[in-house]
């Protein structure tokens, strides 16, 4: 394994502390004593596992060491980052306003993740490089997500977290839109 792939990793482990400390800040009231500092634990985990999606991209080109098996990864990481805290604070708002947009960018997920795989089964296509919609996408929901992480302790910002999921979700949208509008092109001839 590269030094990108463990870098990779680290993502999918730091799921496991990100969702223990939503988890703690969600059950403990402060009651007016000073911050919830789980919520910051969480919020802070967030940003790290979100920029080491670039950072492990940046290592693999730089040190030339990109490979499908890392490329897949990479991917594998942030789906299930993005995805698994969108379900957690799903669970926590416990309100359609989250929960819908929740839904898109998960279904989302799960639709590219197939038709990627149908595409190398079928088609015999190996290269699983991401676009720039893509990257920009990831980094919307990342944006949006991290704001939604904070909003559980700084309630002023709330409205502007759910102005970000949705515009994450509708972005989500768009890219999967430019996806397969792409593939249906390029298989077609």
């Amino acid at each position: 394994m590269t030094l990108a792939s463990y870098i990779s990793c680290l993502r999918i482990v730091l799921i496991v502390p990100i969702i223990y400390f939503l988890h703690l800040g969600e059950g403990h009231e402060f009651s007016g004593s000073g911050p919830n500092i789980y919520f910051y634990f969480a919020f802070s985990l967030f940003v790290i596992a979100g920029l080491t999606d670039y950072l492990d991209g940046y290592i693999a080109r730089k040190l030339n060491t990109e490979t499908h098996s890392g490329a897949l990864l990479d991917l594998i990481a942030d789906k299930l980052l993005v995805s698994l805290i969108m379900v957690w604070l799903v669970l926590i708002e416990d309100t359609g306003a989250v929960a819908i947009p929740a839904l898109i960018i998960v279904a989302r997920e799960l639709v590219i993740s197939t038709l990627r795989q149908y595409i190398i089964e079928k088609r015999e296509k190996k290269d699983l490089s991401v676009s720039f919609i893509g990257k920009s996408k990831t980094t919307i929901q990342i944006i949006a997500i991290s704001l939604l992480i904070l909003a559980q302790e700084i309630t002023s910002i709330h409205t502007l977290a759910l102005f970000a999921i949705w515009f994450a979700a509708f972005f989500s949208l768009y890219s999967l839109f430019k996806y397969v509008s792409e593939w249906f092109k390029h298989f077609s001839n």
